[in-house]
């Protein structure tokens, strides 16, 4: 007999919603966490002014918003090649 007020699944078996497993962390998403905290701090320390050319445009801006943005650049060229990666996987 389920007591009042909980919710059980068909696919858990009784007693298993106090024994879930506790969230851990891998060793790529340990090592993702250390590079993340490292790229924060370098783009922290770095705030001055930079020319950046390209092409024929110049820029001047802030150091640390350049590398944000070179940051983000690449963690959406890293999740779309992820994506097209699993995508080629499964046919």
């Amino acid at each position: 007999m389920a007591t009042r007020g909980a919710v059980m699944s068909a696919s858990e078996p009784q007693g298993a919603t106090a024994t879930r497993k506790r969230f851990r962390l891998g060793p790529g998403q340990i090592a993702g966490l250390v590079v993340v905290v490292l790229a924060i701090i370098f783009i922290v320390q770095n705030r001055t002014e930079v020319r950046v050319y390209f092409f024929t445009a110049t820029v001047t801006a802030p150091l640390w918003l350049l590398l944000t943005i070179m940051a983000a650049v690449g963690l959406v060229v890293g999740i779309l090649l992820r994506w097209r990666a699993g995508k080629t996987r499964r046919g």
